[in-house]
């Protein structure tokens, strides 16, 4: 099987567009939020948040775990350089990660994680995750 990157950065007029992959759904979401992070410029690991995400499909959980994560930043002033999926439920849609950072001040802000090109799917290759974030 050919080893690929965790995710890409693709071509976007004006906000940021990637796609993430993963062997598994938690291994994609885990490089989704790398992506999403690597934005906001380095930081260091020694804070952590825990979060925990119920939706009604695999999407919206996708999309509101990535939000929570960027509100959280937001909130505490912090800028996260990891995130560790520490529970995944397909059947109830529910996912359950850590985030690792520090406080900071980002070297870029994302306005919102959106639903738009969004794309979530299982495939012989394993999981791709698109996101686009405002900025």
């Amino acid at each position: 099987m050919m080893q690929q990157k965790p995710y890409l950065f693709l071509e976007h007029t004006a906000d940021i567009l990637f796609e993430a992959y993963g062997q598994t759904y938690s291994e994609a979401f885990e490089n989704s939020a790398h992506a999403m992070l690597s934005v906001f410029g380095t930081a260091g690991a020694h804070e952590r948040a825990s979060f925990s995400v119920t939706a009604h499909n695999i999407e919206e959980l996708t999309v509101q775990a990535l939000a929570d994560l960027l509100a959280h930043m937001d909130t505490h002033e912090m800028v996260f350089s990891r995130v560790q999926v520490t529970a995944f439920d397909a059947e109830k849609k529910h996912i359950e990660f850590t985030a690792f950072g520090e406080k900071k001040q980002p070297r870029d802000t994302v306005k919102a994680v959106t639903y738009h090109e969004l794309m979530v799917k299982e495939g012989k290759e394993g999981w791709t995750i698109r996101i686009l974030l405002d900025v």
